[in-house]
């Protein structure tokens, strides 16, 4: 049977128990004999660590770290390389790269930079005073053919010297077509062709194609808006689905933008102006969600009667049939 007071034995011994837990614990060693079997366990334990001989000489112990930290120092310490980093392959490979960029730098570059120029020597004599005369040609575009070619006088021969002379015969001027000679075209001119039919026919061409586009598109923003002004609201208060409504000014907004640059471009004040009006509402229309309040789509047909804009899409796109008829 284990007694409950052998935890205590040891706080006993070491003296953390209170006077009156260690009167009790005393009172209870008397008649405990497992107690006093373990009093007698901890107090031999206690003698033999007190006996048990102590090696610390912090002398001796701090001499031998020393003596392995300066060994360790030792062994880091890099060792001198000499002169044997410049036989390296890597480093010769590296000089002598280096040379030859040097030596292109100072010799090869100069002669590709610098322009080469012709000279040419004339000979030219007057009476008594007679003289050689060089004259350097740079090596540069031919001069204009706006002018024709003047005829060289032919020059007495030069007295024989050491230098090899260039003798310039007389030749007779050519006369190359030029500018001046050549009767100007008046259509490359002013940008007009033979045919002034031709130009005026394309003209009407992309005008009837920017006019048909204008046409169909006005006509689907009409069906598109008297689709959207018919939607009736259920008993709920809450609108039908408008998918259809919301896909097709989707695809109008686009258009609608791309039609109005061009009839600003084109001058056409009434058809941007009309286009202009519808865009907001097709963009109202496009953001709507699936199925939109009551007040949402009320605020849309409000607008669009107020600016009496089915009328104007009607009257405009009819008249645009008619003049492509």
């Amino acid at each position: 049977m284990n007694c409950d007071c052998t935890e205590n034995i040891s706080l006993l011994i070491d003296g953390e128990l209170d006077a009156v837990e260690t009167r009790a614990l005393e009172r209870h060693l008397v008649n405990c004999l497992e107690c006093q079997e373990a009093r007698a366990d901890f107090l031999s334990l206690r003698s033999q660590l007190t006996d048990f001989p102590v090696s610390f000489q912090p002398v001796a112990q701090r001499e031998a770290l020393a003596r392995i930290l300066g060994k360790e120092q030792g062994e880091r310490r890099p060792r001198p390389r000499g002169w044997r980093w410049a036989f390296n392959p890597p480093v010769a490979a590296f000089a002598s790269l280096l040379i030859l960029a040097v030596v292109f730098a100072l010799l090869v570059y100069p002669r590709l930079k610098s322009k080469p120029e012709t000279s040419v020597e004339v000979a030219s004599g007057g009476g008594d005073n007679r003289s050689n005369r060089r004259t350097s040609v740079p090596t540069s575009s031919p001069a204009p053919q706006g002018t024709p070619k003047k005829a060289t006088p032919k020059k007495s021969p030069a007295p024989a010297t050491g230098e090899k002379k260039i003798q310039i015969k007389k030749s007779t001027p050519i006369f190359d077509p030029q500018p001046d000679n050549i009767a100007k075209n008046v259509a490359t001119e002013t940008g007009d062709t033979s045919d002034p039919d031709i130009s005026n026919s394309n003209g009407r061409v992309r005008s009837a194609d920017a006019e048909t586009m204008t046409a169909i598109h006005l006509q689907k923003a009409e069906l598109l808006l008297r689709s959207f002004r018919n939607v009736r609201t259920n008993k709920s208060g809450s609108v039908a689905d408008v998918s259809y409504e919301k896909k097709s000014a989707q695809q109008l907004v686009f258009q609608n933008m791309m039609l109005r640059r061009e009839a600003d471009a084109a001058g056409d004040a009434q058809v941007s102006s009309l286009l202009e009006s519808l865009e907001p509402i097709l963009l109202d229309i496009a953001n709507l969600p699936a199925k939109p309040r009551r007040d949402d789509v009320r605020v849309i047909k409000d607008r669009v009667e107020r600016k009496n804009i089915v009328p104007l899409l009607q009257v405009n796109s009819n008249a645009l049939a008619r003049a492509l008829d």
